[in-house]
């Protein structure tokens, strides 16, 4: 069955709404506005720091906890939205899924939420956009570990091989975004800085699994909507990370001259107030956070994997293309190699790519097998998203 027109404007919604996701995180972070006054005049952040930031006003907007919380209110969106939807339905009141029922069971999901996408937009914050965007990939590999150590699934040959693939594209990635830093352009970032961004981003991908595994859980025994679900973890994850930037603000890291503090609420509160820029950026983060995650679920029901895999990799092009045009960052022709690995590797993993003569694959009519390969892009595999979904083993769209 070819593709509807529907179906078309739900993929270019999505393959929209998630490059002006990417982007937009990112052109909020090289925003520079003024901020609070500081007694040295220095960052008021670690991350401004390893950016080499001098800390004079106006500076660039070092700030991924706050930045992590416009997050999760776009995904807190999701929650309205499936309230209007609940309501337009002429299902008969009873058998309508409760708004609030069993809610708080995603605090523990939104927890884990509010860690990885953290870490990742710190990673962001050191390293470069499309980089960032290419790394995210290495969630393969610890969904795929997941699985088997506590899922207790089985993977075939062919999962290992392209495991291999993909943690040889990050590498490659990873390898050529390092050492072509710290070159003459302007767009270069420190190379140490880069590192530990790509090092933050990967290691967030393991947070981003293991959450995918709680959902998972929850959602068979509890069954939930997506939006539903993906709403009430914005919720809770705004709540929860709003308290937390109050003792971050106090947990101080060594940044050579003096000590710096994770986050530093007030300061990031003073810039957005001081720059238009900066505040079309973060409302660009936040409705793209909720589109996308409409869209996503919206193409996640109506289709394959090949098409969702397709629209992740048009926007990972996309991103470069526009970082570069930007001059956010220098083009390496490298990457591509990488690049190349990370496609192979997913597609293989999803059996979108497959090589009967040298792998063995599961039958066709073998959903629990089948249940724990990880798609391209998507969350829930749902049928019916105001039925209860009973499959999370996709990887999370909210995230940056």
């Amino acid at each position: 069955m070819g593709m509807t027109a529907g179906d078309f404007l739900l993929a270019l919604g999505m393959f929209i709404s998630g490059t002006i996701n990417t982007i937009a995180a990112s052109w909020a972070q090289q925003t520079k506005s003024y901020g609070r006054t500081t007694e040295d005049d220095m960052s008021t952040t670690i991350w401004g720091s390893l950016n080499g930031d001098d800390g004079k006003d106006p500076r660039s907007f070092d700030h991924p906890f706050f930045q992590s919380s416009t997050m999760f209110i776009g995904e807190a969106l999701c929650l309205l939205a499936f309230v209007i939807k609940r309501k337009m339905s002429a299902e008969p009141e009873e058998k309508k899924h409760p708004v609030c029922g069993n809610s708080i069971y995603f605090s523990l999901p939104a927890i884990l939420d509010m860690c990885g996408t953290s870490v990742m937009t710190a990673g962001l914050c050191l390293t470069y956009t499309s980089v960032f965007q290419m790394l995210r990939s290495a969630v393969v590999v610890f969904t795929a570990l997941m699985s088997v150590f506590i899922l207790k699934r089985k993977l075939y040959v062919f999962h290992w091989v392209s495991i291999f693939f993909v943690c040889l594209g990050v590498f490659v990635v990873g390898y050529v975004s390092i050492a072509e830093s710290d070159d003459s352009s302007s767009a270069s970032k420190p190379a140490s800085s880069v590192m530990l961004g790509n090092f933050l981003v990967i290691f967030a991908q393991a947070m981003v699994a293991f959450q995918m595994v709680i959902e998972e859980r929850i959602i068979s025994k509890y069954g939930a909507p997506a939006l539903k679900a993906v709403g009430f973890e914005g919720v809770f994850g705004f709540l929860i990370l709003s308290v937390m930037m109050v003792p971050l603000y106090y947990i101080q890291v060594s940044g050579g001259e003096r000590d710096y503090p994770l986050e530093d609420a007030i300061d990031a509160l003073e810039q957005v107030k001081n720059s238009t820029e900066l505040q079309v950026s973060l409302l660009g983060y936040i409705c793209s956070i909720a589109f996308f995650n409409f869209f996503g679920i919206s193409v996640t029901k109506a289709m394959s994997a090949s098409h969702r895999m397709v629209l992740d990799s048009l926007r990972t092009v996309a991103v470069l293309v526009i970082s570069v045009m930007l001059g956010w960052e220098t083009f390496h022709p490298k990457q591509l190699i990488g690049f190349f690995f990370l496609l192979l590797g997913t597609g293989m993993y999803n059996e979108i790519v497959r090589v009967p003569a040298l792998f063995s694959y599961p039958e066709d009519d073998d959903s629990s097998a089948r249940s724990s390969f990880v798609e391209a892009t998507g969350r829930f595999d749902s049928k019916d998203d105001g039925a209860e979904s009973k499959n999370i083993n996709e990887p999370l769209l909210a995230n940056v």
